[in-house]
């Protein structure tokens, strides 16, 4: 008899935390690179066990601590490593600084950190930007970031330098201020002392690499006023955004993939839309789906159709108009309740922010020079219904025609009549002691007679 200890099981695997340990570097045009191969990107497929390569992303996106021998360094800073570790750097060095939310939290306790610019309650216009629930602090999207297009452009870098560009409002030169909420890294890691997106919650060291995970514990997991996005959003807006005199500062709000949602839910809300419905400048979708049939807050809808602009993924040509507020049936759009434009993006909602980067700032932009603005009526193109024809099906890919396969009668048969005995098994817990092809008797399982105690077939024979 073999017995196994806790002992022997497999350790599980670490990495280190830099780039280079990774076997990784940043190449002259800002893309991470493989050291060993420099026509390669990151490479997550290092091993045939999948433990072994999400343990590999975790260290690279910048999620394990530098060192858990060096307690002392752990209790008093949240670490962060690889690639985070130069998005944040590149954030402070554009003059944004790090906070944590709760305001009173230190670093080993439970928090969420944010960036905001230092300058915020003496700004005129400030914009607030509420990334995608499944990033890491910094990150607009992880497959450019680590891969084609580089890190400055996968980054909230890209937007922070763009908004250094422009003017507060008519009477105010200078650049708006910055809020970069943290919608993503919502779960407490304990033992790295940092916080986490519940995607990397799951990658974190285990006792062994056969472990399954680990249970969530709301007590010791949840980071109080970050619980869910909603929950995080409200805790910028009265954390943050409330110290900000309020005939001070407009407000414009930056939404990214499902937040647009959150963000919508948060005004939908009478009492947030009270407090802030008339500091609110502007708001900017990236992927809204939300219909505005399910609003029932009228001053927002209005807003919506006013002073709020979508980008949504469409393969036309960026800033292509495809809705109005009360959508575009010939596109298959739903009434979003804001003008909708094409991204030119047509498959990733992360991406969209970066491709419509430019028109998207800019209408911010012209919206905070224009204290009446008004959003103009706009032509949208419309999809005319056309009949396939046999040439149209001679035309199409083979991989996006829909799979057409014949099955042998007899195999089909055999099938169904198994599928019937299993029916009636799920059903009455009785399995039937024959085998025969009686069509007969496959009706009698078809409709369930067999249910009840004692049957009598067409021999005369009894079975319970």
């Amino acid at each position: 008899m073999f017995r196994r200890n806790w002992s022997g099981l497999p350790k599980d695997v670490s990495f280190p935390t830099d780039l280079a340990g990774l076997g990784y570097f940043v190449n002259e045009d800002d893309e991470i690179r493989l050291i060993e191969d420099p026509n390669y990107y990151f490479k997550f497929f290092t091993s045939r066990n999948m433990r072994v390569n999400e343990r590999q992303r975790f260290a690279f996106n910048g999620n394990d601590p530098n060192k858990f021998c060096d307690k002392v360094r752990v209790l008093i800073q949240a670490f962060t490593g690889a690639m985070e570790a130069i998005i944040h750097d590149r954030l402070e060095k554009e003059g944004l600084a790090k906070m944590t939310l709760p305001l009173e939290a230190s670093p080993p306790q439970k928090h969420t950190p944010i960036f905001t610019s230092p300058d915020l309650t003496s700004c005129s216009r400030v914009v607030v930007i509420f990334g995608e629930p499944t990033q890491d602090l910094g990150v607009l999207a992880g497959r450019v970031a680590n891969g084609p297009g580089g890190i400055i452009k996968g980054s909230m870098v890209s937007v922070v330098r763009a908004l250094r560009q422009q003017a507060a409002s008519p009477d105010d030169a200078s650049p708006p201020g910055i809020v970069l909420a943290n919608m993503g890294q919502r779960y407490w890691w304990p033992e790295g002392q940092r916080a986490l997106t519940m995607t990397a919650s799951v990658d974190t060291p285990l006792p062994s690499l056969v472990h399954s995970g680990k249970r969530h514990i709301p007590s010791l997991n949840d980071i109080p006023g970050s619980e869910t996005p909603l929950r995080h959003m409200a805790t910028v807006f009265a954390d943050v955004l409330a110290r900000i005199p309020p005939n001070m500062a407009k407000i414009d709000v930056i939404a990214i993939g499902e937040s647009c949602e959150v963000v919508e839910n948060f005004f939908e809300d009478q009492k947030h839309w009270q407090v802030w419905g008339n500091r609110l400048n502007s708001v900017m979708l990236f992927g809204t789906v939300f219909e505005t049939g399910k609003l029932t807050n009228v001053g927002f809808e209005k807003f919506l159709a006013e002073r709020t602009r979508g980008y949504l993924l469409s393969e036309e040509p960026l800033d292509t108009p495809l809705a109005p507020p009360n959508g575009n049936a010939s596109l298959s759009i739903e009434p979003l309740g804001c003008p909708c434009y094409s991204s030119s993006e047509p498959h990733h909602i992360e991406r969209i922010a970066i491709r419509a980067l430019g028109p998207a700032l800019g209408y911010l932009q012209d919206v905070a020079m224009a204290p009446d603005f008004v959003n103009p009526p706009i032509n949208v193109i419309e999809r005319p219904k056309t009949e396939f024809t046999d040439a149209d099906w001679e035309k199409l890919p083979d991989e996006e025609r829909p799979t057409i396969i014949s099955v042998d009668p007899e195999i089909m048969k055999k099938e169904l009549k198994q599928a019937k005995r299993w029916r009636r098994f799920e059903e009455t817990g009785e399995a039937p002691d024959w085998d025969s092809d009686s069509e007969d008797e496959e009706e009698l399982v078809n409709d369930g007679a067999l249910r009840s105690g004692k049957e009598k077939n067409d021999k005369g024979d009894t079975w319970e």
